[in-house]
């Protein structure tokens, strides 16, 4: 009966297809897609993958956030994915992470301000997460970030407090409080001092201590792996900390890695962080002994950069979806969500305007809410698409210019995507 239901919708999907060939025109909105339509053309396409990411092409838009809603329904529901990985600091994602634990219980507001830039189009998803957990008590959804823009200072903490409680070798502490920059820093006004001899340095000096700094988070982290790794097994109860102590190492690599090139070199700098995001991503999964995961970023960090793309001028940025699958040799499916006429907390998308455009294209040929593959036929009539990322009005292309097969599995395009109502939001980089 399930396979009936499942032509049915296929048909039903493709009859509707536009004018371009290879792409399905989706007649309803995002939050009104069936799980028999989401099947065909999802579930032959993630079964095998271990992460399921999506990426928005630009944060705090209100198709997207609705879109990005239903799909993790549909993951969560019919899949049985239990894990939520998002792009949002280790530390600062706990007071969400708490919430969806806690609002088995007692219901309170949720604390949407934990997330980058939010909007009243955020508030339905964990409106349902929390519902969704009611009713599966013995089986619920976690949630937790893996981003570096945390406060420094809290990592270092834990890294004095666990080391000593897991009995993990000291001298890796002590090496780390000695060497690594900011160790002794306890708030912003210290850092911004750090910052400014890094500005007039170009690096962090002396760069052999530097090097000793990150020898040390390294072993840290993977000592500390390690352990949370045996404990599971033996199902200690102090595995926990093993696992938020390599994550406390994981993001300082991070944090100090883009710092490090902040001023000298983009590219390295940026692919720091995002090597950060996919470490974490490999912790956070195998803390919750999660075989699979749903990763929700920007496009950025979930694209499988299988060859060059210059990501807004910076440059081969590289996500953390591809250093995930690169170390661990785990499947990931990702889905880009684009859009012709948007806006986010951001502010608004320059208009396309290249005739390899692929936004412009969609919009072209009469799209309105679409899906296609990277394989989609009309995708041969040029071996690069530009595909919006980016929201500098002006008469010029900005984004990032890709082969579509080379860094996503899918694409769900929209015609227009807007922002809702942005709320208050907490400081991004310096929280």
């Amino acid at each position: 009966m399930r396979s009936f239901a499942l032509v049915v919708a296929f048909f039903l999907t493709t009859s509707a297809s536009g004018a371009l060939p290879g792409v399905t025109e989706l007649k309803t909105t995002p939050e009104r897609l069936s799980d028999a339509e989401l099947s065909a053309l999802l579930r032959a396409r993630i079964e095998a993958a271990e992460v399921v990411a999506i990426g928005e092409t630009v944060h705090g838009s209100s198709g997207f956030l609705r879109l990005q809603a239903r799909l993790i329904h549909y993951l969560v529901e019919k899949h049985g994915l239990r894990l939520i990985v998002w792009e949002n600091p280790v530390l600062r994602s706990l007071e969400l992470s708490r919430w969806v634990a806690a609002c088995t219980g007692a219901r309170t507001p949720v604390p949407i301000d934990v997330l980058y830039m939010p909007t009243a189009a955020d508030l339905a998803l964990w409106d349902w997460v929390c519902d969704f957990n009611r009713a599966h008590r013995g089986d619920p959804i976690v949630f937790r970030g893996m981003d570096v823009w945390d406060r420094p200072w809290e990592h270092y903490a834990r890294v004095r407090t666990l080391v000593a409680r897991l009995g993990i070798d000291p001298r890796l502490a002590k090496s780390i409080e000695a060497l690594c920059p900011a160790a002794r820093a306890s708030s912003w006004p210290e850092i911004e001092e750090m910052f400014g001899e890094l500005q007039s340095q170009g690096k962090f000096l002396p760069e052999a201590d530097y090097g000793k700094c990150r020898a040390a988070l390294t072993a840290l982290h993977d000592a500390s792996r390690r352990s949370g790794l045996e404990k599971s097994k033996a199902t200690a109860p102090d595995a926990e900390d093993a696992f938020e102590l390599a994550l406390s190492a994981s993001t300082l690599l991070g944090w100090l890695g883009f710092y490090n090139y902040q001023w000298s070199h983009d590219v390295l700098g940026w692919n720091e962080r995002d090597r950060a995001q996919g470490r974490n991503l490999r912790l956070l999964m195998e803390k919750h002994g999660a075989r699979r995961a749903i990763l929700s970023a920007h496009s950025s960090h979930v694209s499988h950069n299988r060859s060059p793309a210059d990501w807004w001028g910076y440059g081969d940025l590289k996500s953390g979806v591809h250093f995930f699958t690169a170390t661990t040799g785990k499947r990931a499916f990702n889905m880009a969500l684009t859009a012709y006429d948007a806006s986010g907390a951001q502010g608004p998308w320059s208009p396309p305007v290249a005739k390899n455009s692929l936004d412009k294209r969609l919009h072209d040929a009469g799209h309105r809410f679409a899906f296609f593959t990277s394989s989609a036929a009309f995708l041969a009539e040029h071996t690069k698409w530009w595909m919006q990322n980016q929201n500098f009005p002006g008469p010029y292309e900005s984004g990032v210019e890709i082969v579509p097969r080379d860094h996503f599995d899918a694409f769900f395009y929209l015609d227009e995507s807007h922002l809702d109502k942005a709320l208050p939001a907490r400081p991004m980089w310096q929280p």
